[in-house]
């Protein structure tokens, strides 16, 4: 009897340990958030979902180069690369949503719709992939920006 009880104790007890580092990998991987620039002066978006888009000033986010993932409120310096993600892009200056792609931090292959986007534009970053240093590739929330 007393050999049945131990085991189970034994058994819980390795459950709960799971369970707490299968949270640990949701929480590290849900606090990253995609920022488009390379300045300081980025606008960074959250992974929660809120009501309204980031609001950024036109003349900014065509001038933008460069994208990145980085990871919010996490003591440890760790890089998320970009593998790919799709942009939308619809408002002013698009008579429909057109929709481009990416497969770097580089916005170089989208920037002749980035030339477009005017106050009013619309523009989501969607399907985002990263890796991370464990060279795991996984999916992010995207971010969308309304333009000013």
């Amino acid at each position: 009897m007393k050999h049945v009880l131990l085991l189970s104790f034994l058994s819980m007890g390795i459950l709960s340990v799971n369970s707490h580092s299968g949270n640990f990998e949701n929480n590290f991987i849900g606090s990253n958030s995609l920022s488009i620039g390379g300045s300081s002066e980025s606008y960074n978006t959250g992974t929660q979902p809120e009501p309204e888009s980031e609001k950024m000033l036109a003349a900014t986010f065509r001038s933008q180069n460069d994208c990145r993932v980085e990871l919010k409120d996490f003591v440890f310096d760790v890089q998320f690369n970009i593998v790919s993600a799709t942009v939308y892009f619809s408002g002013t200056n698009f008579r429909n949503v057109e929709v481009g792609y990416i497969t770097s931090k580089s916005l170089k292959p989208i920037k002749n719709l980035m030339a477009r986007c005017a106050p009013s534009t619309i523009v989501v970053f969607d399907k985002v992939k990263v890796i991370g240093p464990d060279n795991e590739v996984r999916p992010i929330q995207g971010t969308s920006y309304m333009l000013r």
